[in-house]
């Protein structure tokens, strides 16, 4: 049967039987689905492994509560062929998250057999068929039963891109701790899989460092709005068991400004640019200011897992350089024009990251403003479809946030509704191979990309409204096969996605009318 033969046959099963167990998020890579139907009863169904994974065995926990919370336990099922075991099989234990984890898994079904099977090459691949098949449980309000429908079913999957990530901002306003466990949880229901935490910018520097204490102390907003080390560790572990890298950014030298309210030395005074913070950068010339970094990113870095440290690089302003006599002075001497002074700073830069223990990444600025980008740098490309192609055939690694960024609010061309939340078709249709000109090698080179909420217009009041489900649009073409294109059955499965974020505990806001049956149940901690 062809493909589109089995998605009509999928969608004539579920209208048949009221069902929703197609409505998967994101597009599995392949599915095989039948029309049998099979009765799940929520006290005596087991999810059993034999993996030694406790990041596994606590899922499985976590999973066994939400399978059926908060619809209920159900009436015991008759008459009709139950389901009563999941079995998780893993090749291999190994629980260190890193960029190129394989997240494959498969998930089968059978017609009469009472026992479903996910396997997985990896623990975070065994999460990933977990939440799938979290998706495919519906709950019957008219019989109060489970129920999992169109038997038998086989879904073969694999992400597209091995970097799917969100980026969240912590210092245009500061998030308070739940809303990104919050978060957290909503990117493993949406298969992200990384975290890009903008922690500092000029406006603020919330997170504490030991060895320099006065950034936080004189550079947060308040005493109150900081990130103590052992919040972030949690937060850093509380992403790993939900299969989530946090990859930290520390912008410099550029949007430098909450620096120097404890240190001033650290930043440039430029009288003509000081009118908005975000022109002021660190200060280059200053071994002190090496000398700072050579403290703070390792001790930074040592609370991260992941491999990877996001250095930014953007919107370095060389006019404030240009409009200091110290700097000017000391670009004379070496003689150094503004470009020669970033690249002087970088080049002191990168040792300091990789005697941390970490490889970087950077945006696109640098490798626009002429800088000699090492070549093991991961560029993140934010500007335009032209830039990742260049970005490539130079042979840097890059992922891609053009096309993603949250903030914009700009309704989709041509909608009569004109509805800002539909933004999240633009991103959906937003493929980063698209009009490429790029060779298998080329394209091999783009890992991925990230939605962005920058955070200038949202807190923890509006953040998931904001953020959720428009993300997911980011999270499907990241995951999905290109080919997955059908807006229409997108729309669908998304507004049933939507509900199932919303009884999770996920404020995400509804993209078209409709009734989510399971109201939202409102976000209780991150106790497990």
């Amino acid at each position: 049967m062809k493909a589109s033969q089995l998605i009509v046959a999928c969608i004539l099963c579920q209208y048949l039987l009221g069902a929703y167990s197609f409505y998967v998020w994101p597009k599995p890579a392949v599915i095989s689905q039948g029309s049998g139907s099979g009765i799940i009863n929520p006290t005596s169904f087991q999810v059993t492994t034999t993996s030694t994974s406790n990041i596994l065995k606590r899922a499985i926990q976590r999973y066994s509560d939400r399978l059926f919370f908060p619809m209920g336990q159900g009436n015991p099922p008759s008459g009709s062929f139950a389901l009563t075991n999941l079995v998780i099989a893993v090749q291999f234990d190994d629980e260190d998250l890193q960029l190129g984890v394989n997240e494959s898994y498969t998930l089968t079904l059978l017609s009469n057999n009472s026992t479903a099977e996910i396997t997985a090459v990896s623990v975070f691949g065994a999460l990933r068929g977990l939440e799938t098949f979290s998706q495919l449980i519906d709950y019957s309000d008219a019989s109060a039963t489970y129920s999992i429908n169109c038997f038998p079913t086989t879904i073969s999957d694999t992400p597209r891109f091995p970097w799917r990530g969100l980026l969240i901002d912590t210092a245009r306003h500061y998030l308070d701790p739940s809303t990104i466990f919050r978060t957290i949880d909503a990117l493993a229901y949406s298969k992200f899989n990384t975290l890009h935490w903008h922690i500092v910018d000029a406006e603020s520097f919330p997170i504490v460092s030991h060895t320099y204490p006065n950034l936080s102390a004189a550079g947060a907003y308040a005493p109150s709005a900081i990130y103590p080390q052992p919040l972030v560790k949690a937060i850093v572990e509380y992403a790993k068991e939900r299969g989530i890298r946090v990859v930290p950014e520390f912008d410099i030298p550029g949007h430098a400004y909450s620096w120097g309210l404890g240190y001033p030395d650290l930043t440039v005074s430029c009288p003509s640019y000081a009118s908005n913070i975000n022109n002021i950068p660190l200060n280059p010339t200053l071994n002190s200011t090496y000398d700072m970094l050579s403290q703070v990113i390792p001790e930074m870095a040592s609370l991260f897992y992941d491999n990877y440290f996001h250095i930014g690089g953007d919107e370095v302003v060389f006019g404030c350089w240009e409009d200091n006599t110290e700097v000017v002075n000391w670009m004379n001497q070496n003689g150094y024009s503004a470009t020669q002074t970033l690249q002087y700073f970088e080049n002191n830069l990168q040792p300091i990251v990789e005697g941390a223990g970490k490889s970087a990444v950077c945006w696109e600025d640098l490798y626009d403003d002429g800088v000699d980008v090492p070549s093991n740098y991961i560029i993140e490309v934010w500007d335009d479809q032209a830039t990742l192609q260049s970005v490539v055939q130079a042979g840097y690694r890059a992922i891609t946030a053009y096309g993603y960024y949250l903030n914009n609010q700009e309704p989709v061309p041509g909608e009569t509704t004109s509805q800002w939340v539909d933004t999240w078709k633009i991103m959906f249709a937003n493929d980063p191979l698209d009009d490429t000109n790029l060779t298998p090698a080329q394209m091999d080179l783009v890992l991925g990309g990230e939605a962005a909420m920058w955070g200038e217009q949202v807190d923890s009041v509006n953040y998931d409204s904001r953020v959720w489900p428009r993300a997911c649009g980011v999270a499907e073409r990241l995951w999905s096969p290109q080919s997955d294109i059908n807006q229409s059955d997108a729309t669908n499965r998304l507004i049933e996605h939507r509900c199932r974020l919303a009884r999770r505990g996920i404020g995400a806001g509804p993209i078209a009318p409709d009734y989510c049956s399971i109201p939202y149940t409102p976000y209780v901690g991150n106790s497990k």
